[in-house]
């Protein structure tokens, strides 16, 4: 029997309290918890029926109303680029900046918990915006690496004072570095690339610097930590599922790899089986908290503007009222005849809730598919001690003693 994973007292409370009281619930004064799927479903999109973006900085400096921008123009913008950067030819680029990172770490014992999500952020930067001098893309890391550093803590903490100011120092570096990129682009001392900050050079009219540039670190933000704690996930379930590994091997190693690239869904799908799996089971993050942006009537509760609530895909993926054996994990569960059965709609959200949903689900999970590509047919993970590794619930899914070599097959 596998063991339970071990809980932050959060993750714990929250849990034990959605099983004893039902799944929505007040946490605590002012804050309400929404673990049912339909009903978190339901709160997000009448939270943010209104997707309008703030007034530019300009404006609100001079005590003024702006034109109004809706965050839709930016998520089309967006989609639209998308679909170019998820073709055969991008999917290989990043494969190969996945397996070039994977490279540099052979050989030696490592935290594959770092490990995977160096890789998985660092292989994205260039598909946010690529082109930038190498002392912003050091800017841009090293803010990547203080959000991961936040997410990956397991315990309570406070920062110093001094801890806060370098944080805003660092944030404010990643931040210049993306808007000397955007102001090079649109004034054409700089090429326009193949990446989700060239649409927005597109919107600098409307949107102005300030709104450009927050547009941007926030996917810049989005990529470090959610990629890389899935991945690790994925890694972690590929260790200790062996038969599983070598399901996968069978079905990737005959692959062409333009045929992979492609359309890695279609030509894998027990692989894409293995990776919904992997979502279903420990998909980032544990908790989200959001802020009313306007008072909300559900059924069970009632929110005031500016009162906060939870939801959490984890919670929802293992409510036994609505999928078989939640705890168990079973690939084969999303086959259409499978006895666990696949559930959908409201009731798998790996991507978050409409309207906000993750605009690189796609991309996401061709990610994830290529990281099965290259651990199955290229690569061989050697853990330290495998009796050793237990998987820890607090900000995200976080496997512990997660340490060993990577060697090539």
């Amino acid at each position: 029997m596998a063991t339970p994973p071990e809980e932050t007292p959060f993750v714990h409370e929250m849990r034990t309290r959605c099983h004893a009281e039902g799944s929505v619930l007040w946490v605590r004064d002012g804050e309400l918890g929404v673990f049912d799927p339909e009903a978190a479903q339901k709160i997000h999109a009448l939270n943010f029926s209104d997707l309008t973006l703030p007034d530019k900085l300009a404006d609100l400096l001079r005590g003024r109303r702006g034109s109004p921008v809706s965050w839709k123009e930016v998520r089309t913008a967006w989609l639209s680029q998308l679909r170019r950067l998820s073709d055969a030819e991008a999917v290989a680029r990043l494969a190969a900046r996945m397996s070039e990172l994977l490279e540099e770490r052979l050989d030696r014992p490592l935290d594959w918990v770092w490990v995977a999500q160096e890789v998985c952020s660092q292989a994205l930067v260039p598909t946010v915006v690529t082109g930038l001098k190498p002392t912003d893309v050091s800017r841009v890391l090293r803010d990547q690496t203080l959000k991961l550093t936040q997410l990956l803590a397991i315990g309570p903490g406070r920062d110093t004072l001094w801890q806060e100011l370098r944080a805003i120092w660092i944030q404010v570096g990643a931040g210049s570095a993306v808007r000397r990129e955007l102001r090079g682009r649109a004034t054409g001392r700089r090429p326009r690339q193949l990446d989700l900050a060239d649409p927005i050079v597109e919107l600098l009219p409307v949107l102005g610097m300030d709104r450009a540039v927050d547009a941007v670190t926030a996917v810049l933000t989005a990529i470090a930590g959610p990629p890389g704690a899935a991945a690790t996930c994925l890694l972690y379930e590929l260790t200790r599922r062996p038969e599983w590994a070598q399901r996968l091997a069978r079905e990737l190693s005959p692959l062409k790899l333009e045929d992979f690239y492609s359309a890695p869904t279609r030509v894998a799908p027990v692989t894409h089986r293995f990776v919904k799996e992997t979502l279903r089971m420990w998909g980032p993050p544990m908790f989200m908290t959001r802020l009313a942006r306007t008072d909300i009537q559900l059924e069970q509760a009632s929110l005031k503007t500016g009162q906060r609530y939870y939801v959490s895909p984890y919670l929802v993926h293992h409510a036994p009222e609505h999928w078989k054996d939640p705890d168990a994990f079973d690939p084969d569960r999303w086959l259409a005849d499978a006895p666990h059965g696949p559930c959908s709609g409201a009731s798998y959200v790996p991507f978050g809730w409409a309207p906000t949903t993750c605009i690189g689900a796609g991309l996401g999970t061709a990610q994830l598919m290529l990281l099965c590509h290259l651990m199955c047919t290229r690569y061989r993970l050697q853990l330290s001690a495998p009796e050793e590794v237990r998987m820890m619930l607090a900000n995200v899914a976080l496997p512990l003693g997660f340490t060993g070599t990577l060697t090539r097959r």
